[in-house]
């Protein structure tokens, strides 16, 4: 072996790079953000103002994300703009153990949400690129995710139970350290000559694209729902704190499997009808949410909507990969991730809580279902107009 080839850093395989970026970034998800809010109310926060601080993420993914992206990826410097946002990332996270009062909160968040915003579309662009030329299955890589979310959320609940919720800054900063390394080991991809570069506005050309974006952003209202008012429809039935953490720990196990098999069930069953599959599961879930009076069924529901998330997120970020150029990888993970996270939770919440407020908890669920069925009859549009199999 030569001197200059064992100078070259060696690389984590492919398969194992994409694995642990996603168990390490929801290891650190499931240490703060199911708990996150409790603790801002806690320091006597109003409810208004939790209202305010929470809308900053959907915000700025909205205004940043696709503008950072488009960016990284006509320089190519994905990776080193991840592995910055992720520097600053941690340490104003580690910081917001420090203020107490709502300005100076909202301040040391708002710039979370600024640096925070690029890191998941550029960095699942890259991932799902990855899988797709090296010919993996990247269900299988995504759902350590899962796991980890589902670990971390249960087990750091428990400490955090003992330690106080303050620890939570000091253990999410360091959790995001690796994930610097781990950005490093991704495949920034190969070049693309700049005259066989097709211009950005190509993505918004593709009605196909633009009908699977927007099945996305009502199925994403479901979901961002369950995120915002399961708890509180557990709370509603009687149920406690443990059981909200049960919901969270059965529904992120469930997407193992299905993640796993998600290549297997779209080549047998094609990819659209995976999507219309994913969507029924969540809609029979929801509908069972609102029917039960027992809070110990909702964990056994949760399973299913599980079921449902793997299978349609999976198989949707890989539609969006198929349908765009490699030098816009990050530019159409982006507007996913915006219809996901962006624009969905500015909708789910205040129309989410209106509906809890005039009608019940449980009703919150009714437009989840009208949701995915309006999501359904989008991407059947999008299969006939943009030939999606």
């Amino acid at each position: 072996m030569t001197i200059e080839q064992t100078s070259l850093p060696r690389k984590i395989s492919p398969q194992w790079s994409g694995s642990l970026y996603y168990l390490v970034t929801f290891l650190c998800s499931g240490a703060y953000m199911p708990f996150l809010y409790v603790y801002f109310s806690d320091m006597g926060l109003s409810g208004q103002q939790v209202g305010w601080i929470s809308s900053l993420s959907p915000i700025m993914t909205m205004l940043l994300a696709t503008v950072i992206a488009s960016f990284a990826d006509r320089k190519r410097w994905r990776i080193p703009i991840i592995q910055v946002a992720l520097l600053i990332t941690a340490v104003l996270f580690f910081l917001l153990r420090f203020p107490t009062t709502f300005i100076n909160i909202a301040f040391l968040m708002f710039f979370f949400a600024v640096f925070s915003s690029p890191i998941q579309s550029i960095a699942e662009g890259l991932i799902a690129r990855m899988a797709q030329r090296n010919k993996l299955n990247y269900g299988s890589m995504r759902l350590w995710g899962s796991l980890g979310y589902a670990v971390s959320s249960l087990g750091f609940g428990a400490i955090w139970q003992i330690l106080g919720l303050r620890a939570m800054f000091l253990a999410g900063g360091l959790l995001y350290l690796p994930l610097i390394y781990l950005a490093g080991q991704l495949e920034e991809g190969p070049v693309i000559p700049k005259q066989e570069h097709k211009p950005a506005l190509h993505l918004l050309r593709d009605r196909g694209l633009l009908l699977i974006l927007g099945a996305t952003f009502l199925a994403a209202i479901a979901n961002s729902l369950t995120m915002t008012f399961s708890g509180i429809y557990v709370r509603s039935l009687g149920g406690g704190d443990f059981l909200v953490g049960a919901m969270i720990a059965f529904g992120a196990l469930a997407e193992l499997p299905v993640m796993f098999f998600s290549n297997r069930i779209s080549q047998r069953i094609k990819k659209i009808n995976t999507v219309l599959l994913a969507y029924g599961c969540m809609s029979v879930a929801f509908l069972g949410y609102i029917l039960a009076r027992n809070p110990l069924l909702l964990p056994v529901l949760t399973i299913l909507k599980g079921c449902g998330y793997g299978l349609w997120i999976t198989v949707t970020i890989r539609l969006v990969v198929e349908r765009t150029p490699e030098e816009w990888a990050s530019t159409a993970q982006s507007l996913l991730t915006i219809c996901l996270f962006g624009l969905a939770p500015l909708v789910a919440g205040p129309v989410g809580g209106w509906i809890h407020d005039l009608v019940s908890p449980g009703a919150v669920f009714g437009l989840g279902i009208l949701s995915l069925a309006l999501a359904g009859v989008v991407i059947f549009l999008a299969s006939k107009i943009g030939k999606i199999d």
